[in-house]
Order: C-alpha cells, then structure tokens, then sequence
C-alpha cells in the first residue's frame, strides 16, 4: 500500500527554536494553518565542488556547503483563522523568522485534521517566511493564497510530546 498526505497538518511558530533539536522545537508555541492544500517541503541541498587531478586527467565532484530548502505552500482561505494570519504576518514582516512543524495526527478528526496526540511523528524546520500571494481570481479559483518558507537549519525529526 501507498502512502499519501491527507491528515498531515501545519503549524507554525513566530519564533525561533533555542537549539536545533527536539527540546529546542517543544518549547515553542504551536499555532495550526488551517486549510493547508500543499505542504512546503523540508531539507537541505549541497552544492557540487568540481575537483580537477591533473595527474589522472580526471575531475572528482565532492560535496561542497550545505543550503536549506526553499519551497512554496499553499491555503485555501478560512476567514479568521489565526494561523493563516500569522503567515501573512510574518511574511511581511523584515525578517519573517519562524519555526514549522508538520505533523500527522492519530487523534480525532474536529474538522481541522485528526488531532496530534503524544507519540505522532512530527518534522520541524525553521527559517523565514516570504512572498505571501493571494490566488489569482477567475472564473475557476478559490479564495487562497501561496506562501514561500526558506529553511535555514537541518530538519529535525521527532514525535509529539506529552
């Protein structure tokens, strides 16, 4: 059986975790983004330094600096909800630093994804938030909006705690 992502949900903190790790990332304050149609995507790339050896005529790739994913998510609008605020807040905002979770809920669904409980595997990032866009209106689109997240750390992978 295949795997998909329905019932994985976004949260999002204004703040920076104190260290890159699980403990670090617990301590913040959560908010969920409701009406999350795609995720942004977690991880980091590396860069190629091409190694010329003269003696062998032969030039080696080794991998060079890493760099945090950039990556676009996207929201049909829910009025008032504060996670879709908070976005749009921190996009616009100069540095637009906060910390996001993704996570796939085992708890009861209220009608925002199956809730998290204690042990649900969660993935954590953080960087900055920028570019928010409202969907273009036409005949045949929603009210929404994209979002883009740069990641500036390594993602940190963990489950919900107590």
């Amino acid at each position: 059986m295949t795997d998909n992502h329905i019932g994985k949900t976004l949260w999002m903190a204004t703040a920076l975790p104190a260290s890159n790790d699980t403990t670090g990332f617990e301590a913040l304050t959560w908010v969920q983004v409701k009406g999350i149609q795609t995720l942004p995507v977690f991880g980091v790339t590396h860069s190629n330094t091409d190694v010329p050896d003269l003696a062998t005529g032969f030039t080696s790739g080794t991998k060079g600096a890493g760099s945090g994913r950039e990556s676009q998510f996207t929201t049909r609008e829910i009025s008032g909800d504060t996670g879709q605020g908070n976005v749009k807040t921190q996009a616009n905002d100069k540095d637009g630093l906060v910390s996001l979770k993704i996570a796939e809920g085992s708890g009861t669904d209220s009608g925002d994804g199956p809730a998290l409980v204690t042990g649900d595997a969660v993935k954590y990032a953080q960087g900055y938030l920028h570019s928010h866009e409202e969907n273009q209106g036409t005949d045949n689109t929603h009210k929404g909006a994209t979002c883009s997240f740069k990641q500036n750390n390594f993602t940190v992978e963990g489950t919900e705690p107590a």
